[in-house]
């Protein structure tokens, strides 16, 4: 089998409002298209973060394509192994969306899920509402009652602060104390809670709220201070007990990650298939951290169809305890149709809280080309 072209759709989806994002505009996405001589194709699909599906769109069919052609699509290792070498030309994003749509063509030529070449270890996994930013305590609390009422195991909290967010635009750092005592309160001991302050805290701050949130039985703490000071995460776990997770945007991806085990400094891994190298990176990652007796849990991948990658890949692997679902709904708006966009299956948690393994050979996830074929805006080629 031998790849004959490839291509990106750029589509414009208008997108619904948010809390984090604020008020719909158009949002574009890219359907990556890698189609072979034995008319299996795979896919994989482009958005933020990064620099924008355009961008990744021009790296793919400017710096991949004319090498990737006519190359066999299931080597799928050297194919990874060349684009990482050019890590001064491609984004990581370029990388990831690549080796997903390999791995679509991989399981759709053998009739297997993705999950199965992998190795599958199980069937299912729990997931956790991760929210958006509130403006109040309640706004949390009655959300993460919510996701209880619906079978829910978990639910981590975003305060309303962030890198992007305006200069002194957020609460004191009492709101978040006050925020995560009120989701316990309210969701009691069953719950499995979490804090993801998102790179936001100094570190007396961090402090803090971490021995607030330790007391509270939070279950882990997540990146409560910019991703270059791995100095002061060693410092916050010496004086916590809570477990810290970082590592989430990391430069450097997995070459990156060994100083961060060895120094102690979190005490999980975290990855994606978009920023980590898709889905052979994060298998990499992932086993690094079995190595260490670590977790890697790994993190919302952006959109709907790496988020079924993500999933894959959790199926193959033993130390990751949860999916997580970032929906950015606004308080008491508790849809999940943008999990599903672009899809032609609807994205689904059964009464349970889990989520189950695709089933269907490769990704497992049809396209819905009427949609995307409704607002097209271009076609890198």
């Amino acid at each position: 089998m031998r790849i004959t072209d490839i291509t990106v759709v750029l589509h414009e989806r208008r997108s619904v409002p948010s809390a984090a994002f604020g008020p719909a505009r158009p949002v574009p996405l890219g359907v990556l298209r890698v189609t072979t001589d034995e008319g299996i194709e795979g896919n994989a699909f482009l958005s933020s973060p990064g620099p924008g599906p355009a961008q990744i769109a021009y790296q793919i069919v400017t710096h991949i394509k004319p090498w990737l052609l006519g190359e066999d699509p299931l080597d799928i290792g050297r194919h990874w192994r060349r684009m990482q070498n050019q890590f001064h030309f491609l984004s990581p994003h370029a990388v990831g969306t690549v080796d997903i749509a390999l791995w679509d063509i991989a399981g759709r030529a053998a009739g297997l899920p993705v999950h199965r070449l992998l190795g599958t270890c199980r069937d299912r996994v729990p997931a956790y509402f991760s929210s958006a930013n509130h403006d109040t305590a309640q706004a949390y609390a009655d959300e993460a009652v919510y996701w209880q009422q619906q079978g829910w195991k978990g639910y981590k909290l975003h305060p309303p602060r962030a890198p992007w967010l305006p200069p002194d635009s957020s609460p004191p750092i009492d709101f978040d104390i006050e925020a995560c005592a009120a989701v316990r309160e309210a969701a009691g001991a069953g719950m499995t809670l979490m804090l993801d302050s998102s790179w936001s805290y100094s570190y007396t701050e961090g402090l803090r709220v971490g021995q607030a949130i330790q007391d509270l039985g939070y279950h882990w703490f997540e990146d409560p201070f910019p991703t270059h000071d791995m100095h002061s995460y060693v410092r916050l776990g010496r004086h916590l007990s809570i477990p810290l997770l970082a590592t989430e945007i990391n430069p450097g991806g997995l070459a990156a990650l060994p100083p961060w085990i060895t120094s102690g400094a979190t005490d999980f891994l975290r990855g994606d298939v978009v920023i980590t190298g898709g889905i052979t990176g994060l298998m990499k990652i992932a086993h690094l951290a079995e190595a260490f007796g670590m977790n890697c849990e790994v993190h919302d991948s952006y959109n709907a169809l790496n988020n079924v990658a993500g999933l894959h890949v959790m199926m193959a692997i033993d130390n990751c305890d949860w999916f997580e679902v970032l929906a950015f709904n606004r308080a008491g708006d508790h849809s999940l149709g943008q999990l599903s966009y672009g899809l032609t299956e609807p994205f689904a948690v059964d009464s349970c809280g889990e989520v189950h393994a695709p089933a269907g050979p490769g990704l497992g996830a049809g396209i819905d080309w009427d949609l995307i074929n409704s607002a097209v805006v271009a076609v890198a080629s």
